[in-house]
């Protein structure tokens, strides 16, 4: 019944029969109280009881203890007084407030309560907290009845002034005697007074109405009305108003008033005012029914009771929101069963609308299957006060089945009637499906052929499935619930996984690998292949648990350790068979690249010889028909002067051909023909200079004729097109003598480098910084210069050298985006491109490689970075 830490005491333990009487002591003394007093612990649940709160709340001790004020108040009620209780426990401090309360009966109570802090020796925090009723009925009545009193003092106090004429001593004592007890009246009194006489003066006010209206003393000791007034219409938000509701009673003395008024400040006074009367048959005069005296004002402030009022109203819409807004249905059944509250969530779950199901029975949402044991659950309810709990199938408006839980209170009158019952009802189908599946995933670790262990964050194991506890020998789940995860594992092992595989876990979640545990009656350790991971929870993102899945590789790994011994022996096998392919595939690319270069070659001397035979007889004639044309024109001239005036058929005629232009234009037609012969002529020679038909085999030639031609061929690719502007081409030619080399198979080199920097150029242009010189070559000799800020388009530089060292190099560089580290370093491989299917065979500079290098005893290698170009370097020594 009470929470042992609050009534724990050292001391006490030493006598027990001291302990009991002070337990009964305190007992005694708390029940002996009024007031209902309550103690909590720092989980706001009730440790200790009065019977006075029992009462109060309407529950019994047994009921009380050890819950909190959410298991018996409304949700708002129970929030409001979590949060003062709260603030109590952290700041320490005593907390005086005025509460809504809702009783066992649903009877609302404005509640005052005064709690504090209270700290035992082992440093557990209670709260001690004690309540009074404030019994919120016809204030009108006591402030009437007080009033009357205060009437009645003054009447005495007039007769017993009327009396002072006589010299009768007793009667001036009484006299002061009655002023007295009107004037503690008047100061004990809650409201502020104000007493004004018939000649509207003020004659009397008690301290309260000075502290009311937060009169200075200055103005208090003026005793000046006018400033008073001045005072108390300064903080009114409406003094006129107010002006007129006292010039209004002033006129009419006979009546009394209530109203409230409204202060700047935000404050709410409640004002009264009654006339002050002789009553018939004071100091036995008959007569005279009544002179009036003046009039009396009470004001009271009743901010905070409009605030509560406000709270009360907002709770109240609070709780309207709720039963809609919440995700629970809400529905109220009356004693027959019929439907009184449906909210927005029943709509939802259920399907029916409000209009729908409002006067219904509840049969309409239930089964035929189960409507009997719903009928006994409800008629339960409506014979008892207790709650109930239970899981029912419902169906809903378009015939689905579901599964939902159903929280049913009886509502109770005040004269303990049960007029309904009120049910909390939440759809648990996904949650029941969830379930199922959960079912189904412990059938499946515990029938798993894999180790399965969950393992708390600190290490302690929570589960094993029995393959796993067979497989490391612990005889029961019981038994490995005693041991951690470091039980588990030897200590080489357990280093391991706490300095590698636990920091691996807590940056990433999970690891997987191979790893080791330990068998526990053998000690032997045990080749796994394991999944180690967290659990996190789904909302916080906390891990609350670690997860091991391990299989035992023993066989696989001998197994897989004799597969190696036989893979090592292939191995050797396979790299000498691939050594050997990779020559064969050499030799194979060579024959075909030979085969394709005789043929092209073949095919463009063919070309050439046809083309240069009808070249060269056009070109042949067109000396000796510029001559005749000549001629002819000449002729023409003598007529023209001889015969300025021709018949008029071949004026006509001359008009029609126009003569003019024809003269002029016939011997610039024949010099284009000209030099379109002498380009096809140059054309054909580029071609049978590539071709090299005749040179298959090494022969001194002419470097530059070679890289000419290749540039004469490939003219077409240089012109301006939608991706670039023209390629500029620039040559800076060494003086070279003679170079024994294979003139075709050259060409085929210079071709396929200047397709490359083609190809790069037309992606985009890179553009070195002013002054950059590239890099070095082998011997330290500097690179061709980049095109810099001066060069702002693409550009092809071929640059010839001869080296001391009777050596040649052929530099071309361009200025594209350069190429990459990794991609340079298999730029050489044969089939590697970079480029897209079908418009590069990965074979042009893996062929030209081979012709450098093994044909010519040269090397062929690559400089570039990316955004700097690409610039090949051709060595080739003289022979």
């Amino acid at each position: 019944m009470n929470h042992p830490r609050f009534l724990d005491n050292p001391a006490q333990k030493q006598n027990t029969e001291q302990q009991n009487f002070s337990l009964a002591f305190l007992h005694q003394m708390i029940n002996g109280i009024s007031d209902p007093i309550f103690v909590k612990d720092r989980q706001h649940r009730w440790v200790l009881l009065n019977d006075t709160y029992c009462d109060f709340v309407g529950h019994s001790r047994e009921e009380l203890i050890g819950k909190s004020d959410y298991d018996f108040f409304p949700q708002a009620e129970a929030d409001v007084f979590r949060q003062k209780d709260e603030l109590v426990f952290t700041a320490n401090i005593t907390n005086e407030n005025q509460d809504l309360f809702t009783d066992a009966q649903g009877i609302g109570h404005l509640i005052s309560t005064k709690k504090s802090c209270f700290q035992d020796e082992t440093g557990n925090k209670f709260l001690v907290g004690s309540i009074r009723d404030i019994i919120l009925q016809n204030e009108a009545a006591k402030v009437l009845g007080v009033t009357g009193r205060v009437t009645e003092l003054m009447q005495k106090s007039e007769a017993l002034r009327e009396t002072l004429e006589e010299p009768d001593r007793q009667a001036e004592s009484d006299l002061h005697r009655i002023n007295a007890l009107l004037q503690a009246q008047q100061e004990a009194s809650i409201d502020g007074i104000l007493i004004i006489d018939e000649n509207r003066q003020v004659t009397s006010f008690n301290q309260k109405f000075s502290q009311l209206w937060q009169i200075p003393a200055v103005v208090l000791q003026t005793r000046d009305d006018r400033q008073l007034l001045g005072w108390v219409l300064d903080q009114l938000i409406n003094p006129d108003e107010f002006l007129a509701k006292v010039e209004y009673l002033s006129q009419h003395v006979e009546e009394s008033s209530r109203d409230e008024i409204f202060l700047k400040s935000g404050k709410i006074f409640d004002r009264y005012s009654a006339p002050v009367r002789k009553q018939q048959g004071v100091c036995g005069d008959t007569s005279f029914l009544g002179d009036y005296y003046g009039r009396i004002w009470y004001y009271r402030d009743i901010t905070e009771y409009k605030q509560a009022e406000a709270e009360l109203r907002a709770s109240q819409q609070r709780l309207a929101l709720l039963v809609e807004q919440t995700p629970l249905a809400i529905i109220e059944w009356n004693t027959n069963f019929k439907i009184q509250t449906w909210n927005r969530a029943a709509e939802r779950i259920f399907g029916y609308t409000t209009e729908e199901m409002l006067g219904n029975p509840f049969e309409i949402i239930v089964p035929e299957n189960v409507r009997k044991q719903v009928d006994e659950i409800i008629t339960a309810l409506l014979t008892q006060r207790g709650g109930s709990f239970s899981v029912n199938e419902n169906v809903t408006k378009d015939g689905r089945t579901m599964v939902c839980e159903w929280y049913n209170n009886p509502l109770v009158a005040p004269d303990g009637q049960v007029i309904g019952v009120a049910s909390m009802v939440l759809d648990i189908t996904e949650r029941k499906r969830a379930e199922e599946e959960q079912q189904k995933f412990v059938a499946l670790v515990e029938n798993s052929s894999d180790f399965i262990g969950i393992a708390s964050m600190e290490g302690q194991i929570l589960h094993v499935n029995p393959a796993g506890l067979k497989m490391v020998g612990i005889s029961s789940l019981e038994a490995a619930k005693t041991k951690s995860i470091i039980d588990f594992h030897s200590p080489k092992a357990l280093a391991e996984f706490q300095q590698q595989i636990i920091p691996l876990i807590s940056q990433h979640g999970f690891w997987q690998g191979e790893f080791r545990h330990r068998h526990f009656q053998t000690g032997i350790e045990i080749p796994t292949d394991c999944s180690m991971f967290m659990v996190k929870h789904p909302e916080t993102g906390k891990p609350f648990s670690q997860v091991v899945i391990a299989r035992d590789i023993t066989e696989p790994k001998q197994a897989k350790e004799a597969l190696l011994k036989s893979e090592a022996q292939l191995r050797q096998q396979a790299q000498d068979l691939k050594e050997t392919l990779r020559e064969l595939q050499r030799t194979q690319t060579q024959l075909i690249q030979s085969e394709k270069m005789s043929s092209l070659g073949q095919l463009v001397a063919g070309v050439a010889h046809e083309i240069n035979n009808p070249v060269n007889f056009i070109y042949g004639n067109l000396t000796p028909a510029k001559e005749y044309t000549q001629d002819l024109l000449s002729l023409l001239q003598l007529y023209q002067s001889h015969y300025p005036q021709p018949v008029p058929e071949i004026e006509d005629f001359a008009e029609l051909i126009e003569l003019d232009f024809l003269k002029s234009d016939l011997p610039q037609l024949l010099n284009s023909m000209k030099v379109g012969a002498v380009r096809i002529r140059e054309i054909v020679l580029s071609l049978r200079t590539f071709s090299r038909l005749d040179e298959a085999e090494m022969k001194a030639v002419d470097i530059h004729e070679g890289i000419d031609s290749t540039l004469m061929i490939l003219q077409s690719r240089f012109k301006t097109n939608d991706q670039r502007a023209t390629i500029q081409i620039i040559k800076e030619y060494g003086k070279l003598p003679p170079v024994e080399c294979y003139a075709g198979q050259l060409n085929q080199v210079f071709m396929n480098i200047l397709s490359n920097a083609i190809d790069a150029l037309e992606e985009g242009v890179g553009i070195r910084d002013e002054g950059d010189e590239g890099g070095k070559g082998d011997n330290g000799d500097n690179q061709c210069p980049m095109p810099n800020a001066q060069f702002p388009i693409p550009t092809i530089r071929i640059c010839t050298q001869l080296l001391e060292l009777n050596q040649l190099i052929i530099r071309i560089a361009d200025n594209g985006f350069g190429i990459p580290e990794d991609v340079k370093n298999q730029l050489f491989d044969p089939f590697f491109t970079t480029k897209p299917i079908g418009k590069g065979t990965g074979m042009g500079l893996a062929i030209s490689y081979q012709i450098i290098t093994e044909r010519h005893g040269g090397s062929l290698e690559c400089i570039s970075q990316p955004g700097q170009g690409a610039e090949f370097v051709i060595k080739i020594p003289l022979v």
